[in-house]
């Protein structure tokens, strides 16, 4: 009825109260969590007042609750437009996310590292890692590890929770970045990030793989010494690493392992067991 009046009498002396009366209809809509009422008033609404904000998110959060997220994204959009801010662009990333359009995922990822409310958001990046290491693509994680690393050293202020949280991501991205400078043959390049992870939590694969690295790079003593510390550290590389080490350790000393115990003791001794 509201509607006809305004359609019928545009220029009626009545229309401040008309548009009062609508305004609040929309309003108890929305707190009432009346939805299925909201997303339509909201709509014919929108008609008539174009561009406003209030309007679009009363459309926005209407369409999000029952599900049509598409519709709920393209208001998102419209109120950025209109009136950015960070928290809208994340609310964004967030819809994009859940109905999994990947595309659009990266575009408002990236327009979220560059705003300084999310620099040191480690977590929005880590998310990345996690998510291409499910598929397999470890370069491309490899490169999200980096930019989670350069935002962990902006966080600020942590609290103790936070901390523990940044010392499991770090050594996570050390880790994963280590290993695909293995991959790729940068041994070099791969012994000074598994000794970052290292730095952030002594684990088994790291000391293994650095063994690894160094015995590619014929650094055979040294090797030695860190297969000996993956092996005592323990681990799923226990078994490899005692191994590579007797392996080493034979082909130095006439196939025999007579006062191998004197590497592990040095192992000990030298990194810090």
């Amino acid at each position: 009825m509201l509607l006809d009046f305004i359609q019928k009498y545009p220029k009626s002396k009545l229309m401040t109260y008309i548009d009062a009366a609508y305004k609040s209809l929309l309003y108890e809509c929305s707190s009432g969590k009346k939805y299925q009422q909201l997303e339509p008033l909201a709509e014919q609404w929108l008609k008539l007042h174009p561009n406003d904000i209030q309007t679009i998110a009363y459309i926005a959060d209407a369409a999000e609750k029952l599900g049509h997220d598409q519709k709920c994204v393209d208001c998102l959009e419209a109120i950025y437009k209109l009136e950015p801010s960070p928290t809208m662009a994340y609310n964004i990333l967030r819809i994009y996310k859940k109905i999994k359009n990947n595309a659009k995922v990266l575009e408002w990822a990236d327009k979220l590292f560059k705003l300084p409310e999310f620099e040191g958001d480690f977590m929005l990046r880590f998310d990345f890692v996690q998510q291409y290491v499910e598929a397999k693509n470890y370069a491309k994680a490899a490169e999200y590890a980096q930019l989670t690393l350069k935002a962990a050293d902006l966080a600020k202020e942590p609290d103790a929770e936070t901390r523990e949280q940044l010392r499991k991501v770090r050594r996570a991205c050390h880790h994963l970045i280590g290993m695909n400078y293995y991959e790729a043959g940068k041994f070099t390049q791969a012994i000074k990030s598994l000794q970052q992870a290292l730095r952030s939590e002594r684990y088994g694969e790291g000391y293994y793989y650095i063994g690894m690295s160094l015995w590619k790079l014929d650094q055979v003593e040294e090797a030695m010494l860190y297969f000996a510390r993956a092996e005592l550290q323990g681990g799923e590389v226990t078994k490899e690493a005692k191994e590579k080490l007797e392996q080493l350790y034979k082909a130095l000393h006439n196939n025999t392992t007579i006062g191998i115990e004197k590497v592990y003791r040095k192992a000990k001794e030298e990194i810090k067991f």
